[in-house]
C-alpha cells in the first residue's frame, strides 16, 4: 500500500483501490468514500472547499514498496472535524484539542462544532453538559444531536479576529456551507451579555447566533482563525 491515508476512512490506499481527486482543490480519496460523502455534503472532506459530484475524476497512483520508516512519515492531520455520537448519554466525549470559546445563555461552556441541518452544514457550539450542538437557521435556534462534528486541533495556534458586515480575515476557518453552496465560517458575538458561537454568512453581511429559541444576528463579531504551528513560526 501507499504511505497515504484516505481522509474519510483513514485507511491506506492499496494498488487495487479506485481513487479519485477533486477538481477544485486536488485532494484524493477512495471513490466509494467520496461518493458517500457527497450524498450529504457538497464540500471537500479535507479542506471544505465547495466540491460537486460532477467535478470528481479518477486518478492512478504509482505504488512502490514500503520501507521501515514509512510509519513514522504519516502526515498528521492538525485541523480535524471529529464526528461525535450524542445519542448515547453514557458515552464519553473527549475534549482534548477542542476549542472552548463561548457559553450558552445559562453560562455553560460551549466548544466549536458544526452539524447538518436540512441541506446546510451549520457552524455552532457543542454543549457537553447537555450533549447537544446549538446552531441557528432560518430565524430559529436548533438543537442538533445527529451528524455533528467537534473541532479538534493538534499543534495549532488559533485566535479570534474582529470583523464586520459579513467580512472574514485571511485564513478564517471554513466550517460549513449553505444549501446554495456558500461557505460559512465559525464566528462568535456578544448578545445580551453572552458570548455565543455562530456562523458568519458573508452574503447576508452578519453573524447569526442561536439565542433561546431564536436566531439573532450581529454586524460586528469575531472570526476563528487557525494556523498550524509550523506555518505560524515561519
Amino acid at each position: 500500500s501507499l504511505n497515504v491515508l484516505c481522509a474519510i476512512c483513514n485507511e491506506f490506499y492499496n494498488a487495487n483501490d479506485v481513487i479519485c481527486s477533486t477538481s477544485t482543490c486536488g485532494h484524493i480519496f477512495h471513490m466509494d468514500c467520496l461518493n458517500r460523502w457527497l450524498r450529504r455534503s457538497n464540500t471537500c472532506p479535507q479542506c471544505r472547499a465547495v466540491c460537486h459530484r460532477q467535478r470528481v475524476h479518477r486518478i492512478f497512483l504509482n505504488f512502490a514498496a514500503r520501507t521501515e520508516g514509512d510509519e513514522d512519515n504519516v502526515e498528521r492531520v492538525q485541523i480535524q472535524w471529529v464526528p461525535i455520537d450524542l445519542s448515547d448519554p453514557t458515552a464519553t466525549i473527549e475534549l482534548d484539542g477542542a476549542v472552548q470559546s463561548g457559553t450558552t445563555v445559562d453560562g455553560i461552556d460551549t466548544y466549536v462544532a458544526r452539524g447538518y441541518y436540512q441541506e446546510d452544514l451549520l457552524p455552532g457550539g457543542f454543549v457537553p453538559q447537555n450533549r447537544v450542538v446549538l446552531a441557528s437557521h432560518a430565524c430559529s435556534a436548533h438543537r442538533l444531536r445527529t451528524e455533528v462534528d467537534l473541532l479538534v486541533l493538534t499543534d495549532c495556534e488559533y485566535k479570534w479576529q474582529s470583523a464586520e458586515d459579513g467580512r472574514v480575515p485571511k485564513n478564517a476557518l471554513v466550517a460549513g456551507y449553505s444549501e446554495l453552496g456558500e461557505v460559512l465560517y465559525t464566528g462568535r458575538g456578544v448578545y445580551q451579555g453572552h458570548t455565543i458561537l455562530g456562523k458568519v454568512h458573508p452574503s447576508h453581511h452578519v453573524l447569526y447566533m442561536p439565542y433561546n429559541e431564536e436566531e439573532v444576528n450581529a454586524r460586528t463579531y469575531e472570526v476563528l482563525v487557525v494556523t498550524p504551528k509550523e506555518q505560524a513560526e515561519r
